[in-house]
């Protein structure tokens, strides 16, 4: 019965350190997703696909056009940051007890999208049908003109670089 005790005791701390980490992995990990700013009525098919990746299914429709569909995940891209959060966060004790947790909320990142294209005879997208990413929050624009802003007061306020000539600087 002791024996039992401790295979089980063992065998768990096994199993934590083994599957410690995971998060980790996972939040490093993970599917780039496309940018929809190259993704445009006009754009030449190679470009989406560069973004897409190759469809899962093509139709041949009339006067030689064709509708593509392509499938993809939003939301899961890797990300460093959380990364060297959860490994931080595992060097504490709460990491380790958290990690269970961090492991299932990495495994939720994400979800699966599809669009369909549709390319004319010249391999250029003529439409544009499903997903179509949310627009740029009001706090995101202001912000980042507010940065842009600090830049420019910051640029003009500062002095000139000093030019190099060689020679040392006199005083």
């Amino acid at each position: 019965m002791r024996a039992l005790k401790i295979a089980t005791t063992v065998s768990g701390l096994y199993a934590i350190l083994v599957l410690s980490g995971c998060s980790i992995i996972m939040a490093a990990s993970g599917e780039k997703q496309p940018n929809f700013d190259y993704i445009t009525v006009g754009a030449p098919r190679n470009q989406v696909e560069a973004e897409f990746g190759h469809p899962v299914s093509t139709n041949s429709l009339t006067e030689g056009k064709e509708e593509a569909s392509y499938k993809y995940e939003m939301g899961n891209s890797p990300n460093t940051g959380r990364a060297w959060m959860y490994g931080y966060a595992w060097l504490t004790i709460i990491g380790i007890l958290g990690e269970p947790i961090y492991s299932l909320i990495e495994l939720n990142m994400g979800h699966d999208e599809e669009t369909r294209i549709v390319y004319g005879p010249d391999n250029r997208v003529l439409e544009i049908h499903g997903y179509t990413p949310p627009p740029v929050s009001k706090v995101v624009i202001e912000s980042q003109g507010a940065q842009d802003k600090f830049i420019e007061r910051r640029y003009k306020s500062s002095p000139p670089p000093a030019e190099q000539s060689g020679a040392p600087p006199t005083q």
